[in-house]
């Protein structure tokens, strides 16, 4: 029997709005004719302005992990702007990468597309519009090669057509912040704008449409000024959000761009497909009382304190002193720590942090002994150790440069180091795949070691993203590596026929259960990623090995 009462005819209703749970509905039609009023209602959260941040989302009531605070289509997207002249470019129509050379072209601008029956192509919201421009471009192909595509200016060019297309969204995309004040002609982000792309712009297809639209009397842009570009192209630096999937995506979108930034953010978003328009849909990743600011992250969570604050300053032009950048430990994840480099006598086995994280001249300190090193030292020592890194990452490293590469890296940093990680994190998916440690070739220690990997990425996780708002697909990962790493030992085990093999074996076999469940959890809202939806599929597939095993040899996952 109903219990609460229609908002649109107080009538009994079982029908609850889904996204603020709030009011209830006796039928689909009463909650859309109810709409304009609950609207305003609805959203968990009001827009202020602060001194500090400038307009912010601020929470409006408690909010739990998992609930719905927003959902809402882009204002524009478009490829990804890459500062490159060779390599893969995106199609026009979909923003898949392809082969320049060896594409079909666009028959009306002569674009390198990816088929020429590409739905993109004739959309009027995606390549429609912004064809009639590009097609006026007169010198187009130089021996066969595009020299006048630059993808890093079609996400521009389309937030300039809603000029005319969309008033409306346009109004939107220029309330966003530009920090135009900070990108002006005397800096290098300037100068480069001004060059790839407004003149750029201006140049092949502004100065043509301006003729065309003086001969036709018909306005396609109104507004073509070096000012508005440059504000255009700050909009898109500043709020842009990026979107892995089939294709390289930059989006803006009209509220959740006013999301402030925290190292610790409380809540995780997630996109639908090119089919579904790249809808945002965040939600609360961590407990969020009324009052408090709604937050993302604007860098990477497995960044240490000095890249992440340095990334924020050259794109985001503030700079960060959140919890996490204040705390030298970074809340206990010690994921920039270095191991105390002092040498002979001096040298002992403690950590050396840095005194103050947020001041770019902080000494570093070690817990132990009175060692000291400059900030400029470190920097030059991890940016060294980055770029070893990179170099045998992106070359196909085998399970023994990894390991031999990791135990350099422990001598100047500490375990649980972000360039450790990655590392770390790299080596549990090939121990157990690679030639040489397939599960019937792997050693027990090796296995071991393994596991005990996993746990160690797995803590370190938890500290810096505890809501799993922004490394659900890492976590998830480990989690499933680390059931795998298990259901070897237990397996090996098991064969021998050990007597005692239930008991000793149970806390094990109850990790594997454990695992499973906590990979699916943390992946739950990955389902329209190719990775997400692929790491799904196999936990899925291992649930399925694993319950049918537990089942096959009657184990009671309930005994203490």
């Amino acid at each position: 029997m109903a219990e609460n009462s229609c908002a649109e005819c107080q009538k009994p209703a079982d029908l609850k709005c889904s996204a603020c749970k709030l009011v209830a509905y006796c039928s689909k039609d009463h909650q859309k004719k109810h709409w304009k009023t609950h609207k305003a209602l609805c959203r968990p959260f009001e827009v202020v302005t602060t001194k500090e941040v400038g307009r912010c989302l601020v929470a409006t009531r408690d909010l739990s992990p998992g609930d719905l605070i927003l959902s809402e289509l882009p204002v524009a997207y478009g490829p990804r702007p890459h500062m490159v002249e060779e390599g893969p470019v995106p199609c026009p129509g979909c923003c898949r990468l392809i082969i320049c050379e060896s594409s079909p072209r666009c028959p009306a601008c002569d674009f390198p597309i990816c088929h020429p029956n590409c739905p993109g192509l004739k959309d009027m919201d995606k390549h429609g519009h912004e064809c009639l421009i590009l097609s006026l471009r007169e010198v187009r192909a130089i021996n066969g090669l595009h020299d006048f595509y630059r993808q890093d200016t079609l996400l521009a060019l389309r937030c300039l057509l809603l000029q005319k297309k969309n008033p409306k969204k346009y109004a939107q995309l220029m309330e966003m912040e530009s920090h135009i004040d900070q990108r002006g002609p005397d800096t290098e982000t300037y100068k480069t704008i001004q060059e790839r792309t407004f003149e750029y712009l201006d140049d092949a297809f502004f100065n043509p449409l301006k003729i065309l639209q003086t001969r036709t009397g018909k306005e396609v842009l109104e507004d073509m000024s070096k000012e508005t570009i440059h504000k255009i192209c700050g909009i898109i630096d500043v709020n842009a959000l990026e979107i892995n999937q089939d294709a390289e995506i930059s989006a803006l979108y009209p509220t959740a761009y006013l999301m402030e930034h925290e190292c610790v953010c409380n809540t995780a978003h997630n996109f639908d497909t090119e089919e579904q328009g790249y809808r945002i849909t965040v939600r609360a990743a961590l407990p969020i009382k009324k009052g408090d600011h709604i937050s993302t992250m604007y860098t990477h969570a497995l960044w240490g304190t000095q890249a992440r604050r340095e990334h924020l300053r050259e794109t985001k032009y503030f700079s960060c002193k959140c919890k996490r950048c204040q705390d030298p430990t970074e809340l206990g994840s010690y994921l920039s720590a270095l191991r105390c480099l002092g040498t002979g006598p001096d040298s002992c086995d403690g950590f050396q942090l840095p005194a103050d994280p947020t001041d770019d001249k902080t000494e570093w300190l070690c817990n132990k002994c009175d060692i000291r090193l400059n900030n400029n030292d470190v920097s030059y020592l991890i940016n060294q150790i980055g770029e070893e890194v990179d170099q045998v990452q992106l070359a196909n490293p085998t399970v023994r440069e990894l390991d031999n590469l990791l135990t350099k890296m422990l001598t100047f940093l500490h375990p649980n180091h972000y360039h450790v990680y990655s590392v770390k994190h790299s080596l549990v998916q090939l121990y157990g795949y690679q030639q040489g440690y397939t599960p019937s070739q792997i050693s027990d220690d090796t296995v071991l070691r393994k596991a005990a990997m996993c746990r160690e990425l797995l803590d370190i996780t938890k500290k810096i993203d505890p809501g799993n708002a922004r490394l659900p697909l890492y976590t998830g990962v480990v989690y499933h590596e680390l059931y795998l790493a298990n259901m070897i030992m237990i397996k090996r085990k098991w064969d021998l026929g050990i007597k005692s093999k239930v008991k000793s074996m149970l806390a094990m076999i109850k990790e594997c259960h454990q695992s499973l469940t906590e990979a699916a959890s943390v992946l739950k809202y990955e389902t329209s990623s190719p990775a997400g939806e692929k790491l799904l599929n196999l936990i899925a597939s291992s649930k399925k090995e694993f319950t049918n095993w537990v089942e096959r040899n009657k184990i009671d996952l309930s005994k203490e």
